[in-house]
């Protein structure tokens, strides 16, 4: 039995999807038989290609304004929810597809084939009359930039210290602990890039963690230990390279030794406000290294966060 199949194309223009294009066919024959047909016709397709915009309930918010169209990373979302068809809702209706067409999708950027993907697309999960609205994560920066300048602390509160300290307060301590080192590791990457030391460098050049009896080198251990095994035994402490750290909670007034047979110790609570202190000394560097901005403010959109997550409203 004959049925229509599409070559579609999405056109993908400084990473921003506005409008697509399609080829409908009517084949009959196997599933198989009908893809190959599409792929061996999607660059004369491609010259003979009907566009489309996207469907008027199909918008983004960037930076408080609303555009038609998409990003292409939400695209992406879109495809992995099952939900991609919704931006051909105006090819369907004017083809009279089914509900679960089979196509070939080729994506075009800045007018050059990059992606080919086959098969069956996943049925939506919505029907076509519901809106699509976009709130992207790009849009980050505004919330944390005004003319006294970015503000650093409250960023990196909202996507690392909040939860750092829900879980501290719910005595949660060592799924604590561990989101509090992972924020060394992210802000030392924001800083210096994917390079080794990062972490020890950060911590020397920003924080004074001297005043807790511990060094950048011994607590990168205990961040390998903690992290990777969920105990306190790196390669280097059972090596005996460098000492062993220990944690403990008390109340602001209680300290305990600071040594045992086990290694060192040092209270939490100490830590975290040593840690804080050095966000706010790394925060002030950005007043004097004006040039550190840009390459922080490329890194910081590809860091994911619960506070920054991009929303798809339907």
């Amino acid at each position: 039995m004959k049925e229509k199949i599409f070559n579609l194309f999405v056109y993908v223009d400084s990473d921003f999807i506005s409008h697509v294009g399609a080829v409908c066919h009517e084949l009959d024959g196997t599933d198989d038989d009908k893809i190959s047909f599409l792929q061996a016709n999607y660059k004369t397709d491609f010259e003979n290609v009907v566009t489309f915009r996207l469907p008027n309930n199909v918008m983004s918010r960037y930076k408080g304004e609303l555009r038609d169209g998409i990003e292409y990373r939400i695209f992406r979302d879109l495809c992995h929810k099952g939900q991609s068809l919704l931006i051909f809702e105006n090819v369907f209706k004017k083809y009279d597809a089914c509900q679960n067409p089979l196509v070939v999708q080729t994506m075009v950027k800045d007018g050059v084939i990059i992606i080919e993907e086959v098969g069956k697309l996943a049925e939506s999960k919505q029907p076509y009359s519901e809106n699509i609205l976009v709130d992207m994560q790009g849009d980050w920066i505004s919330q944390y930039l005004d003319q006294s300048g970015l503000h650093l602390d409250r960023l990196i509160n909202d996507d690392f210290f909040e939860a750092i300290r829900l879980l501290y307060n719910k005595k949660l301590y060592v799924s604590s602990m561990k989101l509090l080192l992972i924020c060394i590791d992210t802000i030392a990457y924001l800083e210096y890039g994917d390079v080794n030391g990062n972490f020890q460098k950060w911590i020397n050049t920003y924080s004074n963690i001297s005043e807790i009896d511990v060094t950048a080198n011994e607590l990168w251990e205990f961040r390998n230990s903690i992290l990777h095994m969920t105990n306190l035994d790196s390669r280097k402490i059972r090596e005996g390279k460098e000492k062993r750290l220990q944690f403990y909670t008390s109340n602001l007034e209680t300290n305990y030794v600071t040594y045992n047979d086990e290694g060192k110790c040092f209270k939490f609570i100490d830590l975290l406000n040593c840690i804080a202190t050095g966000i706010e000394n790394w925060g002030q560097s950005f007043n004097l290294e004006r040039q550190k901005f840009e390459t922080f403010v490329s890194r910081y959109d590809r860091i994911i966060s619960d506070k920054r997550k991009t929303d798809i409203y339907q």
